[in-house]
């Protein structure tokens, strides 16, 4: 089941599955990755409670060794219609305990609100226990990019910035291997050859939005609220119609960590009877 919310200007189409955008249309021109599956069957997943892999998809939750598939759950069950109004959408997931898996109920809210030029998707954990609850949470939006060889990431701050490297094998990020990406610069030339060992991932920044430009023409742009770094992904060698910028709070192991998951890199710990709060835009300009 999808939902349709429009403006004058502006088009979006949300999924229930998932709560994922499928398509934005701003100005005639559709921002979004069509969801392609010979590349990359999505085009929009919620990453929660987890973002990518954790070491041999098991975790150490309250002493107990859990199963955690990469990118957690919300991205495969399908969302409630909370309140559609105008150009508004709310959608909330509301998750109970199953054996072996994340142990702590929690619900997940996404509202989308859509304008004539962006689109706001405002994120909402609450946790219902009595007891603090650990998580991971990022965005994993598609932009379609017909020449990523011929594309820049514009940061909204200069940086100085590297990033950890894939260990394909393990498919986790090594501690003591990075890769310099900005040295006081605010742009960073993008190509497929890039993603040879999966996702860029930036996890020291200080922007909090970027935009994507081919040519001289901007393709999207990104800003985000609460999330704390950055993923960048197309899938390596298919020179795929699209790139990811993924605003997270979270992210793969690295080699080193504990494996016990309130430790790892980027968790969020929410209070009982809490929420937290996290924002993304997307625009056109």
């Amino acid at each position: 089941m999808t939902t349709e919310l429009k403006t004058k200007n502006a088009k979006a189409v949300i999924a229930s599955e998932g709560a994922e955008l499928k398509s934005l249309v701003i100005g005639g021109r559709e921002i979004m990755w069509c969801g392609d599956p010979a590349f990359w069957g999505k085009t929009s997943p919620v990453l929660f409670p987890a973002i990518g892999n954790v070491k041999n998809n098991n975790t150490i939750i309250d002493g107990k060794e859990i199963s955690l598939t990469k990118h957690g759950f919300a991205r495969d069950n399908t969302f409630t219609t909370v309140r559609k109004s105008g150009n508004s959408l709310i959608l909330q997931y509301k998750y109970a305990p199953v054996k072996n898996g994340y142990p702590y109920s929690v619900e997940l809210c996404l509202q989308y609100n859509l304008f004539d030029d962006r689109i706001e998707i405002c994120y909402s954990v609450f946790n219902p226990e009595y007891h603090s609850i650990p998580f991971c949470i990022g965005a994993h939006p598609a932009i379609a990019c017909d020449d990523l060889d011929n594309c820049t990431l514009v940061f909204e701050k200069r940086e100085k910035a590297s990033t950890p490297v894939m260990d394909l094998n393990t498919r986790l990020f090594r501690s003591k291997e990075r890769i310099q990406r900005l040295d006081g610069s605010s742009k960073l030339p993008l190509s497929y050859d890039m993603f040879d060992n999966d996702v860029v991932y930036f996890d020291n920044i200080k922007s909090r939005a970027v935009k994507l430009v081919q040519g001289k023409k901007t393709l999207a742009c990104i800003a985000f609220e609460g999330f704390e770094t950055l993923g960048l992904w197309t899938p390596a060698g298919k020179r795929a119609g699209f790139i990811c910028i993924e605003p997270w709070c979270g992210s793969d192991d690295y080699d080193d960590d504990s494996g016990i998951f309130k430790e790892k890199k980027g968790i969020q710990i929410l209070e009982g009877k809490k929420f937290a709060r996290y924002k993304m835009v997307i625009s056109a300009q």
